[in-house]
């Protein structure tokens, strides 16, 4: 097994770009343990935050949160999806974009919290959706769904939180009709420059408002697996490797969040 830093090293050193044989696991930063497994643990986080991850979003994004979805959702407009899978889906805000934006004939949402769920399902309740919706407790790792299901697959700020990365991506290869299309929307930390200098005082200065609200250890992980997930080419050369092909990068407010739109070649 490898992880991603591991592979950040084999890229440096390999230029030809060759797809790694190892699995890549996403598990150099866990919530509380470093010994116990991350999907378990990511689990009990999301459960016990539910009620106030969207204040959190919100505020981590310099609430900018609600724009990036939309700008980044309507990217796939052109390809007009109508059957759509929403991966952590959480509280259901992409699902409640895609409605306004989209208007697909239906989106299934899973995740590993059925905590968040709930959250969500209210949200969709009362937001009144037109889409039929779905909500089930799935990992990425190990869709249910029959080959071909979707015509896009979407995730917003929780491709970093996925284990086991190289499964996950075959599984979501493997449930995109051919042609299909992968949305990424995932928060960045500014790598250089004062960008970088001003993002970090403002994590510094954010975390004495939300001590009432998380747990340090809770805070801590969310925070730092923004720095520790691959980003830009990195990213998309493991996502390459994975029959995905790039058509459009965006990057948002300084470089602070980036959407990544890739189609289905294989």
């Amino acid at each position: 097994m490898g992880n991603l830093v591991d592979y950040q090293q084999q890229q440096t050193e390999n230029s030809n770009n060759k797809m790694i044989s190892d699995e890549l696991l996403n598990d150099q930063i866990k919530p509380y343990s470093p010994d116990e497994d991350k999907t378990a643990q990511l689990i009990t986080l999301f459960d016990k935050i539910s009620a106030h991850y969207d204040s959190f979003n919100n505020v981590i994004s310099w609430g900018m949160a609600h724009i990036w979805r939309r700008k980044a959702v309507s990217f796939l407009k052109p390809f007009s999806p109508k059957k759509m899978l929403d991966i952590a889906t959480g509280t259901a805000d992409m699902m409640v974009v895609m409605d306004k934006i989209l208007k697909p004939e239906k989106i299934t949402g899973i995740d590993i919290s059925a905590g968040m769920m709930e959250i969500g399902k209210q949200k969709v309740a009362k937001k009144q959706l037109q889409t039929q919706t779905d909500f089930l407790v799935q990992d990425a790792a190990a869709l249910t769904f029959e080959d071909q299901s979707f015509d896009a697959v979407t995730i917003a700020f929780g491709i970093r939180n996925l284990e086991k990365l190289s499964q996950s991506l075959r599984e979501i290869n493997r449930v995109i009709k051919s042609g299909g299309h992968f949305l990424i929307i995932e928060v960045n930390q500014p790598e250089k420059g004062i960008m970088q200098m001003l993002y970090k005082l403002y994590i510094r200065i954010y975390m004495l408002f939300v001590t009432g609200l998380l747990d340090e250890s809770d805070y801590k992980y969310l925070t730092n697996s923004m720095s520790a997930f691959p980003r830009g080419k990195k990213l998309i050369q493991i996502l390459q490797s994975y029959d995905f092909k790039l058509i459009k990068l965006k990057r948002f407010t300084f470089d602070v969040c980036s959407a990544y739109l890739l189609r289905k070649i294989n």
